[in-house]
């Protein structure tokens, strides 16, 4: 078990680390600019933190298949596969725009404003292209970065990775970008409901775009089975990695609602949101729930870890 894990931190922070990294650059030039305060304006950000990483990751995808494991024709793949998972999370979102007025694309032309240098006005449509491109780019790295990291796409991998993405969302955005207008729960909630699109679309990719024909040789079917996982293991997994991403939310959520100023005009309708009341209980105690959940489901995906031939 330690020589397996010491692997997996091996591959990750090695060959394979650096070129998910290098590939996710696009979010760490939107984080740049939105930690300065606009200090750094977009552009900058563009340049120098996603199309030189995007540079430097090409030649090594090149020269590095034996050290990465990874060859130019796995990478040509992997950036067809990440196209759904980011279609799911755009998609996904509008639900929510028609049924609470929650929008996703008003921060479009904020980006594209801020890329294109433009004056006056942000309101047009050649800031909402440029801002919808580098929306769509930050989420396709992002998903090129988990299929390098993968050795194996599976349902509590894509859950796992994207946990860390809602939570980078749910940090950045209220407390660096949206200062002055905090938003209400129901944003918070959609940001959590994109990002489960977005693991969803990231375990069905592969299944949707690649055709394999498995080989039967006397009877039996030559593929790993080994690499089959039971499926109460990736319920029970699914489930914890969902109470853990409660027990940060519940507390990230009372932060900015404490923390924050009061709107000084109403953001999307609803103005400063009150935190999530049942009985006294503010939105920060939900976080005990949510950690006896995540103890109570973390234990049963370690008791149901056992390797079944006819899972998947």
């Amino acid at each position: 078990m330690i020589g397996y894990l010491q692997n997996i931190i091996r591959e990750w922070l090695g060959y394979r680390g650096i070129l998910a990294l290098l590939l996710s650059s696009p979010q760490l030039g939107l984080a740049v600019y939105w930690i300065s305060y606009r200090g750094v304006s977009l552009s900058a950000g563009m340049f120098y933190l996603t199309l030189i990483p995007f540079l430097i990751a090409i030649p090594l995808i090149a020269l590095l298949p034996g050290k990465s494991g990874l060859t130019p024709k796995q990478l040509g793949i992997f950036a067809i596969w990440a196209l759904i998972p980011m279609a799911l999370y755009d998609w996904g979102r509008v639900p929510f725009n028609l049924l609470f007025g929650v929008p996703y694309w008003d921060h479009f032309f904020d980006w594209g404003g801020s890329i294109l240098g433009a004056k006056g006005t942000v309101f047009t449509y050649e800031n909402l292209t440029t801002g919808m491109i580098s929306h769509i780019l930050r989420g396709w790295g992002f998903a090129m970065a988990y299929y390098i990291l993968a050795r194996r796409v599976t349902l509590l991998s894509a859950f796992v990775f994207t946990t860390f993405m809602t939570i980078l969302f749910w940090i950045l955005l209220p407390i660096f970008q949206l200062t002055d207008a905090l938003p209400p729960w129901i944003w918070w909630f959609d940001a959590w409901l994109s990002h489960l699109c977005f693991a969803l679309g990231l375990w069905l990719a592969p299944k949707l775009l690649t055709y394999s024909r498995k080989r039967v040789q006397m009877g039996q079917v030559s593929s790993d089975t080994r690499n089959y996982r039971m499926s109460k293991t990736t319920l029970f997994g699914v489930l914890a990695n969902q109470a853990f991403l409660l027990v940060v939310g519940s507390i990230l959520f009372n932060y900015v609602v404490v923390n924050q100023y009061v709107a000084l005009y109403p953001v999307f309708g609803y103005g400063k949101p009150p935190p999530i009341v049942i009985q006294g209980f503010s939105s920060y105690y939900w976080a005990i729930p949510g950690a006896i959940l995540f103890i109570v489901f973390l234990y049963l995906t370690l008791m149901k870890r056992h390797i079944s031939p006819q899972a998947r």
